[in-house]
């Protein structure tokens, strides 16, 4: 056999000749715009079948095939795109990305030297500008007919062209593009058109100056940014009349940023959630496992899952479940490690509360460890996300008080039953007998005093008023439960349709909330306190007897509410401006009773009147007894007389952090670790 030997200045200029060649062939590739729009579409899509290719980069006729497929066999013959024989289908190669990359720098600087107008668009890139595309976006997002879309384009490029910018971007051609829809008076347009998000200067203000507000770092600020993108998406979405009745302050829409999306408050069941959990090709980064409970990880799990789905609670019943056949003596360590994972778990500031249910009927020994295990919990979180429900038919033992007074003063959250299971706020579960997920929708607030402000001190006219107010407050909720059933049509809620089964199992309860009743009756009508109690009942009648109108054409459950939200102290603000200076100093509106160990004097009167409007207020009534400033041993004492008194309560102790290294402060304004002055109460 014979070797032609070749000097290596020879071998070297035979690859130089074969790579330039290979160059200049990749360079007559570049030369045509079909070949770099079969890459693009192939470097967005992902592996396309033949069909899928051609259809995709517009040769769709039989006459245009020959064409499609000389273009893809030059593409195939220099390795910039790939065929999987296997599957039939066509993938760009690196060769191909590195290529398509280098066509689109080229087409960017030629533009940028050829002096004409090119914008920065949203995809990050730089494309000549095109007033072709703000036709076809005025016709395709603002429902507007070719001729006044065109019309509207010509005036917008006038004033594009008489800019003094170095560039275009999409904001700005959006932003001159409303103000010309806004000068020809087409305001609903131009609510189609804009753009939302945040102010640059409000981001820089978070960014330099975060006075401790970003307590968790960058995931409060992406929290805080969502919430106001989707507070705006929901403004220029929604019904105008509703918005108008929510700036005005008639009504209040709590956690608007929030509100178009998910469920308010969710009551489930850890059972349920063992037996029928299925996430499917959802949340591919957790345990796929239906038994949970035996690696102690169903909490994590329902908390991960459920976090950005709920905006106010999730009450979760039968939690000693998920440890199964555990022995006894290991249940608290389980149960404060559950919970800590579970903490771990939560990703923002913004996370709703977790309520555990725990029945203080059943096995004492198992509710003694579960209580030790939360005290555990307790010790080692600052401010903790996570609070215990209890129910009991009978009485608590002095044991239980005794530990129950450490975990609250140590900052833990607990509420007391008398059987019924609510969130620790007051919402009544309306479906009690039901093992299976409740829906709660309640963020909608009815102003009570500025109806009362309006009804001139006539009692009838009041409650009138609140009559016509009632029924487009229901409708508002009704209108919601219908965006979260859309929501998760359109997969945008996996969570509470695959981890719960809502809605193809479950029930939705709507429940109208009232705030500042105690001052629209006492302080603004002007009735005594021995007459204002009727005059309440009465005023709660008419409100259940709209409610019972809508119960008769719906399977939902209907019911009011006085609870805890946002809308006190924003209805004060409100009613200040409208109102001029406001007869009675209030700093905020009330929401629920407020009970002190001195109201126990007259225990017949006040267990009376509870029990009555908790009978009337089918939607749940926040009770919250105030145990702050009183010893360990006079807690046991009242706990012990409130739970024979008061259906239900939520008991309240102050807690003081301080800011700078989370120490907890019993009583010093001075934190003892690190000597900050820092202390931050929450209530």
């Amino acid at each position: 056999m014979r070797y032609t030997y070749l000097p290596p200045s020879e071998t070297k200029r035979g690859v130089l000749e074969s790579t330039s060649k290979r160059v200049r062939m990749i360079f007559s590739v570049m030369a045509s715009p079909n070949r770099i729009d079969i890459l693009r579409i192939l470097n967005n899509k992902g592996p396309l079948t033949y069909s899928e290719l051609k259809s995709l980069a517009g040769f769709k006729s039989k006459k245009e095939s020959g064409k499609f497929a000389y273009h893809l066999r030059k593409l195939l013959r220099q390795s910039l795109v790939a065929l999987n024989k296997g599957e039939r289908r066509y993938t760009i190669t690196n060769l191909g990305k590195l290529v398509l990359n280098l066509a689109r720098q080229i087409e960017e600087k030629s533009i940028v030297e050829s002096g004409k107008m090119y914008v920065r668009t949203s995809h990050q890139t730089i494309e000549e500008f095109n007033p072709h595309k703000i036709i076809q976006s005025l016709v395709r997002e603002a429902n507007m007919s070719l001729e006044q879309a065109t019309k509207i384009t010509e005036e917008v490029e006038n004033k594009i062209y008489k800019l003094s910018t170095s560039y275009l971007t999409s904001r700005l051609i959006r932003d001159c593009v409303n103000n010309v829809l806004l000068e020809h008076g087409l305001e609903e347009q131009m609510n189609k058109l804009v753009r939302i998000g945040i102010p640059i200067f409000d981001l820089g203000k978070k960014f330099l100056h975060n006075d401790d507000s970003l307590r968790n770092g960058i995931n409060d600020l992406i929290t805080d940014v969502s919430e106001k993108v989707f507070s705006d998406y929901f403004a220029n979405n929604f019904q105008k009349d509703i918005l108008d009745m929510h700036y005005s302050g008639e009504v209040h829409l709590d956690a608007i940023g929030h509100w178009g999306i998910g469920a308010d408050t969710v009551f489930v069941d850890i059972e349920q959630i063992n037996k029928d959990l299925n996430l499917k090709g959802h949340f591919l980064f957790l345990p796929r496992t239906t038994h949970a409970h035996k690696l102690n990880i169903t909490l994590p799990i329902l908390v991960s899952l459920l976090q950005r789905e709920v905006s106010r609670e999730i009450v979760v019943e039968n939690i000693d479940k998920i440890f199964g056949d555990d022995a006894i003596d290991k249940i608290s360590e389980y149960f404060s490690l559950s919970l800590i994972s579970s903490s771990v778990s939560m990703q923002y500031a913004g996370s709703p509360f977790i309520t555990l249910v725990l029945r203080g009927n059943e096995n004492s020994e198992r509710l003694l460890q579960m209580l030790n295990g939360y005290l555990s919990y307790i010790e080692q979180v600052s401010l903790p996300n996570f609070g215990l429900f209890i129910t009991f038919a009978n009485s608590l033992s002095n044991d239980m008080l005794s530990l129950l007074t450490k975990i609250i003063k140590l900052g833990g959250r607990i509420s007391l039953s008398q059987k019924s299971v609510r969130s620790s706020k007051g919402i009544h579960k309306m479906h009690q007998d039901m093992g299976l997920p409740i829906v709660a929708l309640h963020s909608l607030s009815i102003n009570l005093p500025r109806l009362a402000y309006q009804s001139n001190k006539d009692e009838t006219y009041f409650r009138t008023k609140l009559a016509l107010l009632m029924r487009p407050s229901v409708s508002t909720l009704l209108l919601k439960k219908e965006i979260l059933l859309e929501n998760i049509r359109q997969d945008i809620l996996p969570a509470l349709s695959n981890t719960i089964g809502f809605p193809r199992v479950g029930s939705t309860s709507i429940i109208v909330n009232l705030t500042g009743l105690d001052e629209s009756v006492h302080d603004i009508l002007g009735f005594s306190k021995d007459m204002g109690f009727d005059i309440v009942k009465k005023v709660v009648k008419t409100a259940n007897d709209v409610l019972l109108d809508f119960g008769q054409h719906n399977t939902d459950k209907f019911g009011v509410s006085i609870i805890n939200d946002s809308s006190s102290t924003r209805f004060v603000d409100l009613d200040s401006e409208k109102f001029g200076k406001l007869t009675h100093d209030f700093k905020s509106y009330s929401q629920g009773l407020v009970i002190t160990k001195k109201m126990f004097d007259d225990e017949d009167s006040l267990s009376k009147n509870l029990i009555e409007l908790d009978n009337l207020m089918a939607g749940g009534l926040y009770v919250k007894l105030l145990t702050s400033d009183i010893s360990p041993q006079e807690m046991v004492e009242l706990l012990q007389k409130s739970i024979h008194v008061i259906p239900y309560f939520d008991v309240f102790e102050e807690n003081r952090i301080c800011s700078i290294c989370g120490t907890r402060v019993v009583s010093s304004d001075v934190c003892s670790v690190c000597g900050s002055r820092n202390i931050v109460t929450f209530n």
